[in-house]
């Protein structure tokens, strides 16, 4: 379950980072193209570069995530997290880029094709805005998402706690009412009844009213109370 949380933040990190490198790589072409032309491997220095950052993005907000655990984290926590996920991640990737992958082991990084004079500290300021726009957002859809689903899946349990409690009331009555209406009641009172047509016709009459108004009346709860069936 832990490797699941953390692959699953890792690619989507990668994905995000595909895609603002293939945007980035679409808005600075024609400066890349005055400079030397486009490539696999201009495209690919690109891909480096953003989908460090945004895995180490992901990652680093997936910790925040799990310290907050089994909680949620706050507004001003969310922002906090992004800001500093944003922060470390473009320092740690912008540094290993140009000071290992460019300068040991000479991998030409998108700006050193755009034919421009782009230091390290404007490529940071660069990615560090892009990383706060782009991750911001995509944090936040996540967190709405999330939080919709356990709305969601609180309407449910709500729902099937309802009917659950209608079920059991109904089922407690249903058996009131069978109580009621029970063989034994009804057979006792029958030989009552037969006793005194042959003591009292005026109360057995009476007694017979009153038997047949309380089947009435049973029998009609008992059929509310029956489910009905779908044709």
């Amino acid at each position: 379950m832990r490797r699941s949380f953390w692959t699953t933040r890792a690619a989507h990190g990668f994905l995000a980072g595909a895609a603002i490198a293939a945007l980035d790589f679409i808005y600075l072409a024609p400066l890349v193209s005055a400079s030397g032309g486009l490539d696999a491997g201009l495209f690919a220095s690109s891909l480096v570069l953003w989908c460090g950052e945004f895995v180490l993005f992901a990652l680093a907000l997936g910790a925040a995530e799990r310290l907050a655990m089994p909680g949620e984290l706050r507004a001003w926590q969310l922002l906090l997290a992004i800001v500093a996920a944003v922060c470390v991640s473009v320092l740690v990737w912008n540094a290993f880029s140009t000071f290992v992958l460019r300068d040991q082991l000479g991998m030409r990084l998108f700006r050193d094709h755009v034919g421009q004079p782009v230091g390290w500290a404007g490529s940071v300021l660069y990615h560090a805005w892009l990383m706060l726009f782009f991750g911001g957002l995509i944090a936040a859809v996540a967190v709405s998402e999330r939080s919709r689903t356990r709305m969601l899946s609180a309407l449910r349990n709500a729902e099937l706690g309802r009917a659950m409690s209608q079920r059991q009331l109904a089922e407690a009555r249903l058996a009131s009412l069978e109580g009621r209406v029970d063989p034994d009641y009804l057979h006792l009172t029958l030989s009552r009844l037969e006793r005194l047509y042959e003591e009292d016709p005026p109360a057995a009459d009476r007694l017979l009213e009153e038997l047949i108004a309380f089947m009435r009346k049973a029998l009609g709860e008992l059929n509310s109370l029956t489910p009905k069936e779908t044709s």
